[in-house]
């Protein structure tokens, strides 16, 4: 098959990453991880932002990922309840894959484990995410029954030189030690031999559906504005910049009904004119006009 992109895939572990530096290095796709779970529960990665901005500011495409332990259909329904909460309002080009291959899983057996990254796919689809599966080649053919999931996009992971996997698959994940300018340290390396992007706007997956946030018209309320890094902009778009809002108060007239992007966002007036803004807790805050 021809390769479409190449791309890497991060998570915290990759610590600040350089997304220009990146781009530039000739990489076209990136696959962010959104969570996964430890001791302490279900958690939300804290670069998980972070990189999503910062690979599309870089003009990557950008999917994303999560850790499944899960072993029963309520614990994917609270995997899934965190993680598409921590996804509200992001765009994305690439699917949103399920990442099964933790040991824990194996003795659930091939059919009910199979029955698991299924039901995660439902719930996907009924969310209007374009959802897809990741494993590596000895645990797909181990412990899955594929054929059953060949409706989902695969991404698979081997790191032969030849993949050895047999069955259709989407993405292959052949390195886990890449060197990338613009990372400290190793990182994915992968090929994606598929444009999901025309899929995704076809189906209006992937809040690829009317363009910019559902905005509510509000009156009382005021942007105020503490920390003079607050940038403001002509649209809901964080590359449409027009500069840096001075400290002050300004007259609210729309609040987003839903974040887009990963932000809350306003309408607000200055000098006469409407400006947009992303409400940002260490910058600005909305609160009703005294």
């Amino acid at each position: 098959m021809a390769v479409f992109q190449n791309g890497i895939d991060v998570s915290r572990y990759q610590g600040n990453v350089n997304w220009s530096q990146v781009a530039a290095s000739g990489n076209e796709f990136a696959i962010v991880r959104i969570g996964s779970s430890n001791s302490g529960g279900l958690y939300v990665d804290p670069y998980f932002l972070q990189n999503v901005n910062g690979a599309h500011a870089a003009g990557l495409r950008v999917g994303a990922y999560y850790h499944t332990y899960a072993r029963t259909q309520k614990a994917v329904a609270d995997e899934l309840s965190l993680f598409l909460n921590a996804m509200q309002g992001l765009q994305l080009e690439y699917p949103v894959f399920v990442d099964v291959e933790d040991s824990s899983l194996t003795s659930l057996g091939r059919a009910q484990l199979t029955s698991l990254v299924r039901y995660a796919m439902d719930i996907l689809y009924q969310r209007k995410w374009y959802g897809g599966w990741y494993s590596y080649t000895s645990f797909i053919n181990n412990y899955l029954n594929a054929a059953e999931l060949n409706d989902y996009p695969l991404w698979v992971a081997d790191y032969r030189s030849t993949l050895g996997y047999n069955g259709s698959y989407a993405m292959w994940q052949y390195s886990g030690s890449g060197a990338v300018r613009g990372i400290g340290g190793a990182c994915d390396l992968n090929y994606s031999y598929r444009d999901f992007l025309p899929v995704i706007q076809a189906g209006g997956f992937n809040n690829y559906g009317p363009s910019g946030p559902q905005m509510e018209s509000v009156t009382g309320y005021s942007l105020v504005v503490f920390n003079a890094r607050t940038e403001y902009f002509y649209s809901p778009d964080l590359n449409d910049v027009v500069g840096y809002l001075p400290i002050g108060r300004y007259p609210v007239t729309q609040r987003s009904a839903q974040k887009y992007n990963g932000y809350d966002w306003v309408v607000f007036s200055y000098n006469g004119t409407s400006y947009w803004t992303a409400v940002l807790g260490d910058r600005n805050r909305v609160e009703p006009t005294v």
